[in-house]
Parts: structure tokens; sequence; C-alpha cells
């Protein structure tokens, strides 16, 4: 079954890029092009797409907002924010301080290689999470690491895996087999090794997944 992606960017130069790269692929399939937020807002809920790519800088609502909309609306839907900033601040706006599922922020700049936008496309619609290196980069610099992924056991990075791939503690108990209090266990380990505590911004999970991410991609 083919991947479905509505596109939402106001120049149409961009558009239409994304309108090939994605056709050419046999496992992906374009529903709706539209220029601005609130189209993609109303075209979303009309379709209900496995993946919406959002430029962030769009009129009458941006990428940010526009993905707040869509998820709301549909929450399987997954978002890939395409944007020309690396600022912090817009990426723990469009992650929130909870979920990373099916989330991808990357840099325009960065996009000169179209296997990144596909590979990016087919994270998020299995649930994953994916961020351009030089975001994860400043994002996990904020925090200390002392303790790195290797200090975690086995399970423990199975666990974590799971977690980047968009599973709750429920889904990650019947995935291994275990029950939820020991992958709440096995998750409270993580946040302790990782030297993770609740922030203003990020919740501990959010930020496991981001250095997990920094750590494998």
């Amino acid at each position: 079954m083919s991947i479905r992606v509505l596109i939402a960017d106001d120049q149409a130069l961009f558009r239409e890029t994304y309108v090939r790269i994605i056709e050419e692929e046999d496992d992906l399939e374009v529903v709706g092009s539209v220029e601005n937020g609130k189209k993609a807002v109303e075209m979303a809920k009309k379709l209900t797409p496995d993946v919406a790519l959002l430029d962030i800088d769009m009129p009458k609502l941006n990428g940010i907002e526009t993905s707040k909309r869509i998820r709301a609306e549909n929450p399987d839907t997954a978002i890939v924010l395409l944007s020309h900033y690396a600022d912090r601040q817009y990426v723990e706006a469009f992650l929130g301080n909870r979920d990373t599922r099916g989330k991808a922020y990357l840099l325009k700049t960065t996009l000169n290689d179209s296997s990144e936008l596909i590979r990016a496309i087919q994270v998020v619609a299995r649930g994953g999470a994916m961020l351009a290196p030089e975001i994860l980069s400043e994002l996990t610099q904020l925090i200390s690491i002392d303790s790195p992924l290797n200090d975690l056991t086995k399970r423990e990075r199975q666990v974590l895996e799971l977690m980047a791939q968009g599973y709750t503690n429920t889904m990650i108990a019947r995935k291994l087999n275990i029950t939820d209090r020991t992958v709440e266990s096995h998750t409270n380990n993580i946040y302790n090794k990782l030297l993770l505590t609740e922030g203003e911004q990020h919740s501990p999970r959010v930020m496991a997944v981001l250095i997990y991410l920094d750590a494998t991609q």
C-alpha cells in the first residue's frame, strides 16, 4: 500500500520539485498539493493523508501551527516540516513537550539529496522521528550527556529504539512481551543513565529520543 502524501508550500517551484521526487517512488503517492497552511488543514481533513509535507513559512498559517491543527483532526497523520531555519525555538515548538511520534524537521538547504526527503517520509509514516543533523547537534548540546548510550542494557536500548519509533509504553510492552510496569522501570533507568530530568520545554522521553536519533542517524 502506498504512503499518501499531502504537500503544502507557498512556492510553486518547491511544490513541483516535491511532487516529482515523491512520484518517482513506487511506495509513495501525492494526494494533494496546496500553497498555504489553511488549505493544507482543509485538505488534510478531507483526505486524511498518511504524511503531510509542510513548509514552515507559509501565508495564512505557518507550518508549525498547520501541523498542530492537522494532528488535532488526524492524530495518525505524520508530519515532515521543511525549513530554512535551524533555530532551536522552532524545533521545540514543533516537537512539543511530549511526543516526537511521526515527526521530522528537515532543512531545505540539506535536501540536495532527494533520498533524505524520501527516507524522512518513510520514517515518519512508520511512526518514527527524524531531525536534520544540525538541529540534533544543537539540541543535544543543551543536555549533559555524561552517560552515553552504551551504558544502557540491551533491553533498555530496545525500549529506547521503540520509543524513537513512536511506540507508547503499552505498545512497547506488547512488542517485547513484558508488563507495562517493566517498561516504565526501563524508561526510568534510561532517563537516569542519560541524566535527563523534567524540563520546561521537553520531557525526558523526548530528550531521550533526541539523544538516540543523534547517535544513530
